[in-house]
């Protein structure tokens, strides 16, 4: 497991040893950010000029797998449980989504009306919203079904973000750190504040983060030189560490060890059970740590995600053209086309086709199937009843072949070649042949097995076409009859709840006139009292 803190260069640890194994640096002045992917097999760094690198750590070694060529670019965020789609924020108030597999832009969320610099962005725990936060305090919600704005978060008390980041295994909880000193805990679904930690920092929050092994447990950092562990679901804190140092940003793994970055350029890890002391010091920046990230846990990957590195080294991604993801059927018994075809082969009378109309294209309208003497249904389900007994018939080998009109010359036993023993040269001689002779002659049993199988075979193919046939009838019938018992109760819901409106709209009405009733009474006793009274 790998230990990474940024500042001017990229420092990359072994935490079981923390020996240094790689200083990474391309660009001057301080780099913005630094996450891995849940995957644990790469890193997005973001560089104080705008560009967005990804990043692969080998033995000893970073190396460069691609840029995103887009400009301002000033914050970014893997994608849950991968690593092919990032969200990018820009200086201008932009968010999109860039494919790193077909190294484009696949989806651009609407511009606000004020436009601000994006400074976080963040995926929640089920990819289901993406969370943008603004340079004026205002964070956007936005649908990544919908790809709409559902959402913006306001924060009355503050209008500066500091920190940002969704709860990662929680999909409705928004971390929130202000400059203020405010730590609050947003739940997107009702717009509420779940738990809120007012003014507990004396100066502005740099960085937040969730404990891997409790839930409930949140850790914040600040420039007054403490770090706070929260109890959200009691809305406490629980522990408190002050240090020497000016913290500026947080990391956490599944160990228990926390580790922190500081203004002065070194990085302190701390044992979360035991916060006595620091548990290592490392001293390799000579500026601000910007920002400290473990490597997550390697998970498992599908076999649908690319590797950029096999990419990289193989195949120029953006010569491919990437098909779209299929959507997801909302519902099957709308989609008539995804149905299986109709038999159009089960007569051989079968004339010129009708125009295929809705009843048809349901299964319902019987009219095209009756032959050219008008025949109704009943007579087309018997001749259907019979032809299926016919098959079966020629598909037992038990049954009495003499019903079966087996003929003599096959298509099997022409491509082979078998010479009939009845039918010679045509001389007058052996047109002459005596019913002994024929009764005499027996076909071989390798011959008849040929032309048995050949029979059987079509047989079999020309019965698994007409029971396809009835059951794709079948089923468009079971899916029309479903669409409609939907459609009847639908309209009786409707009908009932017209009712019921129209009852509570008449109670209301009844209600008032007893109000006005007893208003009026109550007037006409006051007046009778004032009579009483004279």
């Amino acid at each position: 497991m790998y230990f990474t803190s940024i500042s001017s260069r990229l420092l990359l640890y072994d935490v079981n040893s923390w020996d240094l194994k790689k200083s990474y640096c391309c660009y001057e002045g301080i780099l913005r950010d630094l996450t891995w992917s849940d995957d644990s097999k790469y890193m997005l760094q973001v560089n104080s000029k705008g560009v967005v690198e990804i990043l692969s750590p080998t033995d000893n070694d970073i190396r460069t797998l691609q840029h995103i060529p887009l400009k301002d670019t000033w914050s970014a965020s893997f994608h849950r449980d991968g690593h092919r789609n990032i969200a990018i924020g820009t200086r201008s108030g932009n968010v999109v989504i860039w494919d790193t597999k077909s190294k484009n832009i696949i989806k651009t969320f609407p511009t606000p009306s004020q436009q601000s610099s994006v400074n976080f962005v963040s995926y929640n725990a089920k990819n289901t919203s993406l969370a943008a936060s603004m340079l004026n305090g205002d964070v956007i919600i936005y649908g990544l079904v919908s790809n709409i704005p559902v959402l913006t978060v306001k924060l009355p008390s503050s209008r500066s973000i500091s920190a940002m980041k969704f709860h990662h295994e929680s999909r409705s909880l928004l971390g929130l750190a202000t400059d203020e000193g405010h730590v609050i805990m947003r739940d997107i679904t009702t717009n509420k504040d779940k738990a809120y930690f007012q003014n507990v920092h004396g100066s502005p929050v740099s960085d937040i983060a969730y404990s891997l092994i409790n839930r409930d447990v949140m850790l914040s950092t600040g420039y007054d030189k403490v770090m706070h562990v929260y109890d959200v679901r009691v809305q406490n804190v629980v522990s408190t560490l002050k240090t020497s140092y000016a913290l500026t940003s947080l990391a956490i793994n599944v160990e228990n060890q926390v580790a922190f970055g500081t203004k002065n350029g070194v990085v302190l890890v701390y044992d979360l059970r035991d916060l006595t002391n620091p548990v290592k010091v490392i001293k390799g920046h000579e500026e601000e740590v910007h920002r400290v990230a473990f490597q997550p846990i390697r998970k498992k990957i599908e076999s649908t995600d690319i590797s950029l590195r096999e990419d990289n080294e193989t195949t120029n991604l953006s010569t491919h053209k990437i098909n779209s993801p299929a959507r997801g059927r909302t519902s099957d018994m709308f989609l008539i086309t995804d149905s299986p075809p109709r038999n159009t082969d089960i007569s051989a009378q079968a004339g010129d086709a009708k125009a295929d109309s809705f009843l048809v294209m349901m299964g319902l309208d019987k009219s095209h199937e009756c032959n050219e003497d008008g025949d109704n249904s009943e007579q087309f389900e018997q001749k259907k009843s019979d032809k299926l007994e016919l098959r079966y018939l020629q598909l037992d080998p038990d049954s009495n072949l003499s019903k079966v009109s087996t003929p003599l010359n096959s298509r099997t036993t022409e491509n082979l070649g078998f010479p009939s023993p009845i039918i010679t040269n045509g001389s007058s001689e052996n047109r002459q042949l005596s019913t002994a002779d024929v009764s005499n002659v027996k076909p071989s049993n390798s011959n008849q097995g040929l032309i048995m199988d050949s029979q059987a075979a079509d047989d079999l193919k020309d019965f698994i076409k007409i029971t396809l046939a009835d059951i794709a009838d079948d089923n468009r019938n079971y899916f029309l009859h479903i669409m409609m018992a939907l459609t009847k109760q639908k309209l009786y819901l409707e009908k009932k709840i017209t009712t019921m409106s129209e009852q509570i709209q008449n109670l209301v009405n009844h209600q008032n006139a007893l109000v006005e009733t007893n208003r009026k009474l109550a007037l006409e006793i006051d007046q009778l009292k004032s009579k009483q009274s004279y």
